[in-house]
């Protein structure tokens, strides 16, 4: 389990992850939050090499859990890792700036 000095001695090592990384991972932790550990479901094979979601994985800020359900494509379901939280955590104020920046944009495009 990753403390709040082992994340920000990884950020200095590897840097932060991207703005729209971050903003996936943010996303997903409000999700989980709000809807009680609610996983965000890919299928597997979007998933896998994906540059957005790999670093992701990698970094352990992510996990998945993988669903053959007798069909063509395996579903995986993603969750925030409590080192995931963490960094959110971190970077609150930034990232929920700019998420709540990009809701707006959302709205105003409807």
């Amino acid at each position: 389990m990753a403390t709040e000095e082992e994340i920000v001695a990884e950020v200095r090592s590897f840097g932060r992850l991207s703005p729209h990384q971050e903003d996936v991972l943010y996303g997903i932790a409000l999700k989980q939050d709000e809807l009680g550990r609610e996983s965000t479901c890919l299928l597997l094979e979007d998933l896998q090499g994906n540059p957005l979601y790999e670093p992701l994985i990698e970094r352990e800020y992510l996990t998945f859990d993988t669903f053959d359900h007798g069909g063509a494509h395996r579903v995986a379901s993603l969750y925030v890792t409590l080192k995931g939280l963490r960094y959110c955590i971190l970077f609150a104020d930034e990232l929920s700036r700019r998420h709540g920046e990009l809701q707006r944009r959302r709205v105003a495009g409807r």
